[in-house]
């Protein structure tokens, strides 16, 4: 259990001390002033009128009488002033040094409550405040106490971390958005050259006859497929545009109706080359499907390209997660592709395919990270090996 010491029980610890100082000073001052007041009599006599009254007994009728006895006062001249004066403030000092004391007795145990308890967690957060209005989120707020200012600086923390991470996530998209637009200016450049210099060649020979109609044929086949090649290529870029903005639409789901999905879709890329195992220990899940199928459809498309003879799926749903791992049994992935597959535009150099343009694997990898997921690129003994995860809930925590 986590302790939890609040600043009223924290303040309430002084103020004994307040009062202890309270108590002992009033009685100090109060005892100091009437001592010298005293000792001030006794040496310069008495400054004010005091009337006693005596008793004395009639010997003539044997009667008692009250005989008021003045006692001896110090004559209030020139001489005598500065002594009436004197004696004056003796008497009322208490009445002022009394009500000073004890406010100086509440101020002195809230100095030290200041320092000890308050000084050091505001100094923390006032720096911390400044930092982030500067957008420097290089630091850690660092404050051990357990009471309301450490919950305070607590929750600075993690808006911190929080600033942080999604500053982080910000720098990273911009840039890998830079470094995507950087690579669809350079390999669009091979595609339009092409079509420029058979456009130049049509344009130069077309209209003076001087190429024969199978030529002339040829040529407008080659422009056609790289016409091909950039509109397949421009729905990729798009793709993976909208991709970079998409929420997952999280659904209550049945496992076993996933599992049928999968098992279908697998049997129509691949045909007899496709076996899948699954595992699941929960009935309904909350997921988006249709960017599960998204990745699960472009996994199996690439493992079947690379397959010589089979392609197995291994579909696993425990603790919160759905992990769809896909073997093939190829010649499996290089060692520069195990470190750059899930990068953009990454190809094989012995890449057949020339609609294959490496956007695959980053599209599923950017789809597992909008899930909560990853996506993780292996070799196995046999083949490529590579896995997409998803996050996903219990109908009793989703709710």
């Amino acid at each position: 259990m986590k302790l939890f010491c609040s600043l009223k029980w924290a303040l309430m610890k002084y103020v004994p001390l307040c009062a202890i100082l309270s108590i002992a000073g009033t009685a100090v001052i109060g005892f100091g002033t009437n001592e010298l007041q005293e000792r001030y009599s006794d040496t310069y006599g008495n400054f004010s009128e005091n009337i006693t009254y005596v008793i004395k007994e009639s010997q003539e009728n044997n009667t008692f009488e009250l005989e008021q006895s003045h006692s001896h006062l110090v004559p209030f001249n020139a001489n005598t002033k500065m002594l009436h004066i004197s004696y004056w403030i003796i008497s009322y000092a208490q009445y002022i040094l009394i009500p000073l004391w004890i406010l100086v007795c509440v101020y002195i145990p809230g100095i030290i409550f200041y320092k000890r308890e308050l000084k050091k967690p505001i100094t923390i957060l006032l720096d911390a405040s400044q930092k982030i209005a500067d957008n420097q989120l290089d630091f850690k707020i660092e404050y051990h106490k357990k009471d309301e200012l450490g919950t305070l600086c607590n929750a600075f923390e993690e808006m911190r971390c929080q600033l942080d991470k999604n500053n982080r996530e910000m720098w990273r998209s911009l840039e890998e958005r830079k470094r995507l637009n950087s690579a669809f200016s350079h390999d669009l450049r091979t595609p339009l050259t092409v079509l420029k210099g058979y456009a130049e060649f049509l344009e130069k020979y077309v209209p003076d006859s001087k190429i024969s109609e199978e030529k002339m044929l040829s040529v407008l086949a080659m422009m056609n497929g790289q016409i091909i090649r950039l509109e397949h290529y421009t729905q990729k870029m798009n793709a993976v545009q909208k991709l970079e903005d998409i929420t997952p639409d999280i659904r209550e789901f049945l496992a076993e109706k996933l599992l049928s999905m999968l098992d279908e879709t697998g049997n129509f890329i691949c045909g007899d080359k496709f076996k899948i195992n699954y595992f699941s220990d929960e009935e309904t899940v909350f997921i988006d499907t249709e960017l599960v199928m998204q990745v699960y459809e472009n996994l199996v498309s690439n493992a079947v390209r690379y397959a010589e003879n089979s392609v197995s799926v291994d579909v696993n749903i425990a603790e919160n997660v759905l992990k769809i791992t896909v073997y093939d049994d190829g010649k499996g992935f290089s060692d520069d592709a195990l470190k750059d597959a899930v990068q953009p535009f990454y190809r094989d150099e012995k890449e057949p395919d020339k609609l294959h343009f490496g956007l695959g694997l980053y599209i599923c990898k950017m789809i597992c990270e909008k899930c909560g997921g990853r996506l993780t690129v292996e070799n196995h003994k046999n083949g490529g090996k590579v896995t997409a995860e998803f996050v996903c809930k219990k109908i009793s925590e989703s709710r």
